[in-house]
């Protein structure tokens, strides 16, 4: 056996572990056809590449990494676009202490 695949290869408790989910979840996930996996033997494998492009595409991994990373993204993208629309530059976080009143929540 080629051992590129079994490096790229994750187990049910590997991929529930980086999603944070628990383990029958991601079985369900599985069975369900919403995400791809190989049976080796008895048990069930996930490609590295395919959970963590499920993960990304439901924002399902643990603590909504994607969901902030895909946030900050769009945040610089609209920062870029104000800068270029105004040709001001600015600082996004002492706005956001200015709009509180330097009170932090």
């Amino acid at each position: 056996m080629d051992t590129r695949l079994i490096e790229e290869l994750v187990s049910i408790r590997e991929a529930a572990n980086e999603s944070g989910r628990n383990m029958e979840t991601v079985r369900r996930w599985i069975w369900s056809g919403k995400l791809p996996a190989q049976k080796l033997g008895n048990q069930l494998f996930i490609r590295k590449s395919d959970l963590t492009a499920f993960l990304k595409r439901s924002g399902a991994n643990k603590h909504g990494a994607w969901d902030r990373l895909e946030s900050i993204e769009r945040a610089e993208a609209l920062q870029k676009r104000i800068r270029a629309r105004t040709g001001t530059d600015f600082d996004i976080s002492a706005l956001i202490e200015e709009s509180r009143g330097g009170h932090s929540v």
